[in-house]
C-alpha cells in the first residue's frame, strides 16, 4: 500500500508542476485543470494514509465510491444547468478517480 500511496504523491506533484508551468505560459484554464486532478491525487493518497495508520485499509474502497457517486451527480447537475467549465472540472475528477481506483484495485491484489 505504501507504493499505491507513493505513486499518489508522485503524480500529484507532477501534475502540480505541470500546473506551474502551465501559468507561466499564460494558460489559465488549463492550468486550473490539472490542480483539480493533482488535487483528486492528493485527496486519494490521504484518504489512504490516514485509514492505513488506523488499520482499516478496507474502508478506503468505499471511501472512493462516495467521491463517485458525489462526483457523478455533480457532474449530472453541471450538465443540467449547461455550465461548461464545471463539466469539465467534475469530468477530469472522475477520469483521475478512475485512475486511483484502478491503482488501488492493483495494490489491494499485490
Amino acid at each position: 500500500m505504501e507504493e499505491f500511496i507513493n505513486a499518489l504523491k508522485e503524480i500529484n506533484a507532477a501534475l502540480n508542476q505541470q500546473a506551474a508551468e502551465l501559468r507561466r505560459q499564460n494558460k489559465d484554464d488549463e492550468a486550473v485543470f490539472c490542480t483539480v486532478r493533482a488535487n483528486v491525487y492528493d485527496i486519494c493518497a490521504t484518504v489512504c494514509r490516514v485509514h492505513l495508520d488506523k488499520g482499516d485499509i478496507s474502508a478506503v474502497g468505499g471511501i472512493y465510491s462516495r467521491f463517485q457517486e458525489e462526483w457523478s451527480a455533480s457532474l449530472e447537475a453541471a450538465k443540467r444547468q449547461n455550465h461548461a467549465k464545471k463539466i469539465c472540472i467534475e469530468e477530469m475528477k472522475l477520469e483521475a478517480l478512475a485512475d486511483v481506483c484502478a491503482r488501488f484495485a492493483a495494490a489491494r491484489c499485490e
